[in-house]
Order: structure tokens, then sequence, then C-alpha cells
């Protein structure tokens, strides 16, 4: 049995680059997405999780505005998807099919939904399940991509590079890669499975690589789902991924529909995991999040240290970040060096 290292964000850090970048808004972070006929061009990489107290309707206008992808959450009934889409529609038309996709599981009743989304004119759908390496989410997989394949197709959630490629040739456009990484995720504790983040990612960006060989004429993508603290784990994170998916950072969002409470005078949200309205609560918690910025404001931090990063590494896109990235791992006391230290911090006026 061999028994290799698995490495966190924390656990990395990227070694900077000579430079010829004047300016980090030189960077660009734009994403395309494309698929036969279809073509959508988001302005940037970062997708709030499709989770019931991260988006709903406010959300996703926000996204929208914002030129981001959005995808609804399973967890509300099949009509309540429709109506934040239809809304979105009669205000500012059928562009918002190119920018907003409905979750489905992997259920018979799934299917039916699916059915009813593309007839109603979805363009992206996203098979969402938390062991995406199975043989049930394969053959949804397969179903949807074979039922619809104009679809943009997004599966997952999976860990390792064989099973992401299990699902890029079962049907999957994009394919999530994160399993107990969130920060309300108790996966990996409850039992015992899942593997470090950016060990995860770089697993599944080489599987990607083959599997883009394999199949030139398809275009196959990746988003690193979970554990995302700031910018620059982002800036780590797309170094193998084409996407970057969060909760934790979008939930305390004023558009995102968590409920509201006051303790000591500061505002927070609930913040409730996928596997959270179940009961047994056995691979996910409850939570608060401090709150009260916008999404604008939560993303341009976001994108502005994204970008600081791209200019570090003389990324003048996406596309150059993932180009042999160097990383050094750094010790304890490196990460504590890497925080500000030995000050006492004070709010802005």
């Amino acid at each position: 049995m061999q028994i290799r290292d698995g490495f966190s964000y924390d656990d990395l850090l990227l070694v900077p680059r000579y430079s010829t970048i004047k300016s980090r808004s030189d960077a660009d972070t734009s994403v395309t997405i494309e698929k036969g006929a279809f073509k959508t061009v988001l302005k940037h990489p970062i997708i709030p999780a499709n989770m019931k107290t991260v988006i709903g309707y406010e959300m996703a206008e926000a996204i929208f505005n914002a030129g981001g992808l959005g995808l609804v959450h399973r967890f509300m009934k099949f009509d309540e998807q429709l109506d934040i889409l239809h809304a979105l529609e009669e205000k500012y038309g059928r562009s918002v099919w190119n920018y907003i996709g409905f979750s489905v599981g992997i259920k018979d009743n799934d299917k039916r939904y699916v059915e009813k989304f593309v007839d109603a004119g979805a363009k992206i759908i996203c098979i969402d399940v938390a062991h995406g390496d199975s043989e049930v989410c394969i053959d949804m997989t397969e179903w949807v991509s074979k039922s619809y394949p104009d679809v943009i197709l997004i599966s997952g959630n999976v860990a390792t590079g064989s099973g992401a490629v299990r699902l890029w040739e079962s049907g999957a456009d994009i394919v999530k890669s994160g399993i107990g990484g969130g920060s309300l995720c108790t996966t990996r504790i409850q039992t015992g499975n899942g593997i470090p983040m950016l060990t995860a990612l770089m697993d599944v960006k080489e599987a990607k690589d083959k599997v883009q060989e394999k199949y030139p004429e398809r275009q196959f993508k990746l988003i690193a789902d979970g554990g995302l603290k700031n910018s620059g784990d982002i800036t780590k994170a797309l170094c193998f991924a084409d996407l970057v998916m969060s909760g934790n950072i979008f939930a305390k969002c004023e558009e995102a529909p968590g409920q509201v409470i006051e303790m000591g005078g500061i505002k927070y949200k609930s913040y409730v995991g996928s596997s959270t309205h179940k009961a047994n609560h056995v691979e996910g918690v409850a939570a608060w999040v401090k709150c009260g910025e916008k999404y604008n404001e939560v993303l341009g931090k976001l994108l502005e240290g994204v970008r600081s990063g791209m200019s570090y590494q003389n990324a003048h896109n996406l596309y150059e970040l993932k180009d042999d990235p160097e990383f050094v791992r750094i010790t304890n006391a490196g990460l504590i060096e890497s925080h500000p230290h030995d000050i006492i911090m004070f709010e802005k006026e």
C-alpha cells in the first residue's frame, strides 16, 4: 500500500514569477463555455454554491448582472426553480438562460425535472450529488447527455482523476471536484473519506488533460468546489480548475436567502449545507455567518485579489495561469508568517 501526501490550500504557496503585467486590471478573468451552437463568455470564474442559503432570486439576479454563472439549488420545489428563471427572463430577456442553470439529483423524478427544465428552455443542467463517482450518478449523467446532447451538463462531485474521467466519458461537459472541503461539511470526519482540495485538483486536472487529448472535439471543464476562504485560495485553485465554487464566501451576502438574526449588535445569516436539510445531519452542519456585504462588493474584492495573483504569475489570462505553475510547501510557521502578525488590528473608519 502506497500512502501519499495530500495538500490543502494552506499547505502550498505559488512561487512568484517575473511579470510583464503593468497593472492587475490587465489580467483577463473571463471563461468561455461552448458546446455546439451554445457559447457563453463569463466575465469571471467564481460561482456561488448551489445551496439553499446561498442562491435564490436576488442572488441569481446579482450573478447574472455581474456576468457570472449561477446554479439554482435543488432543495426547492420544481416550480420555484422555474419561477426564478421566468422572473429573470421577463426582466432581462432570454439571455439569462446562458448564465443561470438548474440543479437536479439522481432519482427517477429528477429525470422528469430535467425534461421540464429543458422544455422550458434550460441550457445548463447540474447533477448535484455528494459522491459523483458512483453508478447512479454516472447513469444519470449518461441519460441526460444522450437525451439532451445540446445541454451544458455539469456533474459531480468527485475527488479523483479516475472519477472525473468516468463522468466526462459518460457525457459531462463540466465536472465538479471537491469532497469534504466545505466549511459546513463533515464528510471526511464522519466517513473517513476525502482528499485535500489542492491534491484532488491536481489529480483531476491531469486526468482532464489526458481525456482532452482523447476527445479533442469536445471541451472539458473543471470546477473546484469547496474549501475556499479567500482570493489567494481561488488563485491557487484556478491553476488547475477553470471555475471555482464557494458557499461560505457568499452566504453572508445581502442577496443570499438565509435567515438573519442579530447577536451582540452584529447581524448573522443562517448557512446550511446541502446535506443538513436531512434530519440526521450525517455529512453537514448548520451555522451562522457574519453578514452585511452585497454580492458585488464581495465579488469585487475577490477578483482584485485573483487579478493580483495572476500578475505575480505573469498570467494575462486564466489559461496562462495553468501554464506549469510552481508551488512551494510551507510549514505552520510559514502559514503564520503569511497572515498579518505581531500587530493589533483595528477597523477602518
